[in-house]
């Protein structure tokens, strides 16, 4: 017998959280990662951390990392390591791992967050339902 569809609710539910107090800029699809990716004024970095906590309360910077889960850890060398600045965050929505990579940009002006579904394909649930969630 197959094992039944999991239930992606509550993924779409977390998400949905996070979405409704995102004050940074639309979403958009970054293949190269294969996450979502949305930018912040500085000046937004109190709101989007509120908004970021509500479905990725974990965090881990340059100096913490290695606390981390191995898959966690494993996943962020694999997008390139975390310099100073940036974090590793993650969630949990039942089964699933959520990702987020919230990376400063050099001018100081800027952070982009990437969000992400652990080792889910682009094309593998809940990635479709979740880019539809997003607009993108």
């Amino acid at each position: 017998m197959d094992d039944p569809e999991p239930d992606w609710q509550p993924v779409l539910d977390k998400l949905s959280l996070l979405k409704q107090a995102w004050p940074g800029e639309p979403w958009s699809w970054d293949p190269r990662f294969t996450m979502l990716a949305s930018s912040f004024a500085v000046e937004l970095v109190e709101k989007a951390s509120a908004s970021v906590a509500l479905a990725l309360p974990y965090s881990w910077d340059k100096k913490t990392l290695a606390t981390a889960p191995p898959s966690l850890r494993e996943l962020c060398e694999d997008t390139g390591g975390l310099r100073s600045g940036q974090r590793l965050l993650a969630g949990r929505a039942g089964e699933l791992v959520l990702i987020g990579l919230w990376w400063p940009w050099g001018n100081g002006a800027m952070i982009t967050l990437r969000l992400g579904l652990g080792q889910y394909a682009a094309d593998e649930a809940p990635y479709p339902a979740v880019r539809s969630l997003f607009g993108v």
